[in-house]
């Protein structure tokens, strides 16, 4: 799905900004990462991790849309709005924890610990990349 069949579609609407939402998405996924990165992850709850980590980048990536001035209600429409807004995303990396994290949620697969832990360092590089070039000011 490309960024004109996202609009088409109804899956990113214009809005107005909402400074006050940008900030509690932020807070919400700035909670979430030090939630991941001070539980005691096991190769049994790897997975739940893996997902709550995502949650955090998603939380993230919806403040930087709305702090532009859209709602976006689809993780593949939020990937391709941030590939034309931001020049140094990451659309392939993001596409991978986004396609990892549906894996665990809506299908059951659980992740290996060695790959979750890998994957838990991508989504908090992407988060933080986004958050200290595009956020900090917020």
């Amino acid at each position: 799905m490309d960024l004109n069949e996202c609009f088409r579609k109804g899956l990113i609407k214009k809005t107005r900004i909402d400074k006050d939402l940008v900030k509690s998405l932020i807070e919400m996924s700035s909670i979430k990462e030090t939630t991941v990165k001070t539980a005691s992850i096991n190769d049994i709850n790897i997975s739940a991790y893996v997902s709550l980590a995502y949650d955090s980048l998603r939380e993230l990536l919806e403040a930087f849309c709305v702090m532009k001035g859209y709602k976006v209600i689809s993780h593949i429409c939020i990937g391709e709005l941030l590939r034309k807004e931001i020049d140094e995303f990451d659309y392939e990396q993001f596409d991978r924890v986004r396609w990892i994290r549906n894996s665990i949620n809506y299908y059951g697969k659980k992740v290996e610990f060695g790959q979750g832990k890998e994957i838990i360092e991508k989504i908090f590089t992407i988060r933080n990349k986004i958050k200290e070039k595009h956020l900090e000011r917020t």
